[in-house]
């Protein structure tokens, strides 16, 4: 079979020599490939590259040292252009050698990548079989042509085969369990912070989010879950693999999307902590919904049974505290600003801890909505948070609202610190004005609660967010404060509890 170099990129790294911060850093949809590669009998590595690589270096590796015959790679539209010059750099040492390029900015921009020289072929939508499939084809040596869900050029000409993807996979636990040793060399050999992907799609269409475009691409169901069991054979290969591990993120857009599932999955969860000497802490997303809070016999089950699970923290999108931001611009699911205050309350109860996703700078929003947003935060008394300035990603409905503002000018948005910096240029909340609620929001939330120079600190790394290279420098001697390192005991690598 084929030699195949499988290529993923990251803007903040820790170093050159391990640019994946951490193990819940690996690229899930890129490592399905791989293992589905491998599967096929194929031969597959994978690298890393960060804005600081050598990419000829990098390059001279994968072609001269691992002798390489195709190269697979995934990027999301801010990575594209170190992707692709990566890719350029391997065809130089190397033309005749094949790339497919898969990820959301292919599917949804699938001929600004093909336009670029060094991309053979683009994937749409899921990738394992169009990969199995095109390498293949690419072994034998083919052309290949006619593959559900692939962009293919052809040799010669202008021609480009484009066939329709197939629906989306119906049955997840058809998929291999991942090889981890692939990503073993580009992690600090110490890291413990591990992700396993309980399911695929969304069932919301917030218009920020690549949910709603990607949910068009194929037919199908597109919210799908791993069975419990599948699910606990992933986990069990990681307590053999990492005998001291503590925790796990349990990674979906929401754990609740179906609670029947999430409470068989919770019950298997508790059964395998039960027969552990030290069970696993677990942390998951939730999407908080009235229709969630109405029911308050099942949210006291729910609740129940994340306890009796060992999960130690719940990850909560409030986005705005403006109702009118949230419904109008952002298309959130229906939740009130009370009804998440009586959730944290609730969950806290429990003796679960909740943190939360914040957006600021999306189109519509004033000064007084993202003070709004803070004093809502502060009422649900977060273990942390997690604050972004709106970025519009190409395909999303709020990108094509921005546009329609004039507020951005979409043949030449910028691809760098896309959560850190304000791109969107408003009259009525200017860039600076977004920049300094986006600083302050910590404040905001944690005065009284945190000490000054935690919250200073953790202003500081977000200015510099807007210059990768000074924030990565600043996490790496933040990450060593004392405070810093009891905070990733709780919320990274929390400590399991009977």
């Amino acid at each position: 079979m084929a030699r195949i170099a499988c290529l993923f990129s990251v803007e903040y790294y820790d170093t050159i020599e391990y640019p994946l911060p951490g193990w819940d850093k690996i690229p899930f949809g890129l490592s399905l490939v791989a293992a589905c590669l491998e599967r096929a009998g194929h031969e597959v590595r994978c690298w890393v590259v960060c804005p600081d690589s050598a990419l000829k270096q990098v390059s001279q590796e994968i072609v001269c040292d691992y002798c390489c015959e195709m190269v697979a790679a995934s990027c999301v539209t801010t990575q594209f252009p170190l992707i692709a010059a990566l890719c350029r750099s391997i065809k130089d040492q190397k033309p005749s050698i094949p790339v497919l390029l898969g990820g959301v900015h292919p599917t949804i921009r699938p001929r600004e990548c093909l336009s670029d020289p060094s991309v053979d072929a683009v994937c749409i939508g899921e990738g394992e079989d169009v990969a199995a499939a095109w390498a293949s084809a690419c072994a034998a040596g083919k052309q290949p042509r006619g593959i559900p869900g692939a962009w293919i050029k052809i040799p010669g000409g202008e021609e480009i085969d484009c066939t329709p993807p197939a629906p989306f996979r119906a049955n997840l636990d058809e998929l291999p369990l991942l090889n981890y040793r692939h990503w073993e060399r580009w992690i600090e050999p110490r890291d413990r912070r591990l992700r396993v992907v309980l399911g695929r799609g969304c069932p919301y269409a917030c218009t920020y989010c690549s949910n709603h475009a990607l949910r068009r691409v194929q037919d199908g169901r597109y919210v799908r879950f791993r069975s419990p069991e599948n699910i606990l054979a992933e986990i069990e290969m990681l307590a053999g693999r990492f005998p001291d591990l503590t925790s796990i993120r349990l990674e979906m857009e929401t754990i609740g999307a179906s609670i029947p599932w999430a409470m068989q999955l919770l019950d298997a969860l508790a059964r395998f902590n039960a027969a552990r000497e030290h069970p696993v802490a677990f942390r998951a997303n939730l999407a908080i919904t009235s229709q969630l809070m109405e029911d308050q016999e099942r949210l006291g089950k729910l609740l129940a049974s994340f306890r009796r699970a060992n999960l130690r923290c719940l990850d909560i999108g409030l986005e705005s505290g403006s109702p009118r931001i949230r419904k109008e611009i952002l298309n959130r699911p229906p939740y009130s600003n009370q009804e998440l205050i009586r959730f944290c309350n609730l969950a806290r109860e429990h003796g679960i801890a909740v943190s939360l996703y914040t957006l600021m700078g999306v189109p519509a929003e004033t000064p007084a909505d993202a003070v709004e947003t803070s004093v809502v935060a502060r009422a649900c008394n977060p273990l942390d948070i997690s604050p972004s300035i709106f970025y519009p990603y190409p395909g999303t409905k709020l990108h094509d609202l921005s546009a329609e503002m004039g507020l951005i000018d979409p043949s030449n948005l910028g691809r760098t610190a896309e959560r850190s910096r304000v791109y969107l240029s408003s009259k009525v909340f200017p860039r600076w004005r977004v920049f300094i609620e986006f600083v302050l929001i910590q404040w905001r939330i944690f005065h009284g609660r945190q000490t000054m120079i935690q919250i200073v600190l953790t202003s500081i790394s977000r200015v510099l967010g807007i210059l990768p290279g000074l924030q990565i420098s600043a996490m790496r001697i933040r990450k060593h404060l004392p405070f810093h390192r009891r905070r990733l005991e709780v919320t990274s690598n929390l400590r399991p509890t009977r």
